[in-house]
């Protein structure tokens, strides 16, 4: 297969990023996070990214990505070698998102499918049909010149509604089932739980303090964010660890108790999430 490899701006708020290659070696690249939105259908991939030196993210399967960043942020992806790494990804900034009826904000409020949402909003979905038809008509595109260009750009605004219209109609969905009020109770819960992730409050208190219940809570959290309040908690934590231990200026010991975990049952975790103790991270 022979190796393919470009990117171009296409237009003033919109650019457009090719890959088929199979690296020979452990392939690391670290660039800015491209501000606004990003959708990057993998047709096939293995990698692992990360952004600012937070825990990293498995991306192992093929499928679209949509990341969602606003200031300034450094990306890192770590490709493995001798796998084919395919793909193709459009950037389109704030202003074009907003010109193409794109609603970024509601997007970056999405809770299901997230895999990052520490600095930098990275959501998973499955690869389509029509994503990957779309996909592959970018990289097998036969034209030249200015045509190639023009086709391109409607190829990225078209990717670019497939990728989020199912998003935005699920949310909408969501919104109908939940009352203003009831969404509103429930992003100061979770803004509530993380801030309290070393000591977190209960349900109860969180219940307490947004004025709801703890059953109305509880569902309406899983609902909108795709895990419990706790697992929300339990990830923040990991993610707050990862990147303490990644400075390589604190101990595990200190580390753990710093995010309110023991030693042992902190470690457990810490090789569950991440694959590896949290030891040989400052090693």
């Amino acid at each position: 297969m022979l190796s393919t490899k470009w990117s171009k701006q296409l237009s003033t708020d919109m650019t457009m990023s090719v890959e088929s290659i199979v690296p020979k070696r452990v392939l690391e690249v670290k660039a800015p996070v491209f501000e606004g939105l990003q959708v990057i259908v993998t047709l096939n991939c293995r990698l692992s990214g990360g952004v600012n030196g937070r825990a990293p993210f498995d991306i192992s399967a093929s499928g679209a990505y949509l990341v969602l960043a606003s200031g300034r942020h450094e990306g890192y992806d770590r490709f493995e070698p001798n796998i084919l790494q395919r793909y193709v990804k459009i950037g389109i900034d704030p202003f074009g998102a907003e010109r193409c009826g794109l609603d970024l904000e509601k997007l970056a409020k999405i809770g299901a499918g997230r895999l990052y949402s520490e600095d930098v909003v990275v959501i998973h979905q499955p690869l389509t049909p029509v994503l990957r038809a779309i996909a592959s008509q970018v990289l097998l595109c036969p034209l030249n010149g200015v045509m190639k260009d023009m086709y391109l750009a409607g190829k990225g605004l078209e990717m670019a509604v497939a990728a989020t219209e199912p998003l935005l109609a699920q949310r909408a969905k969501q919104e109908h089932k939940l009352s203003g009020a009831d969404l509103e109770r429930i992003w100061h819960a979770r803004e509530l739980a993380l801030s309290h992730y070393q000591q977190p409050l209960s349900l109860h208190e969180l219940a307490r303090q947004v004025g709801t219940n703890v059953k109305k809570l509880a569902q309406g959290y899983r609902q909108l964010f795709g895990m419990s309040v706790f697992e929300s908690i339990q990830q923040h934590r990991l993610h707050e660890a990862y990147r303490m231990l990644s400075t390589g200026a604190y101990s595990v010991s200190e580390v753990a108790s710093f995010v309110g975990y023991a030693i042992p049952h902190f470690s457990t975790l810490f090789r569950s999430r991440f694959g590896f103790s949290p030891s040989q991270l400052i090693h």
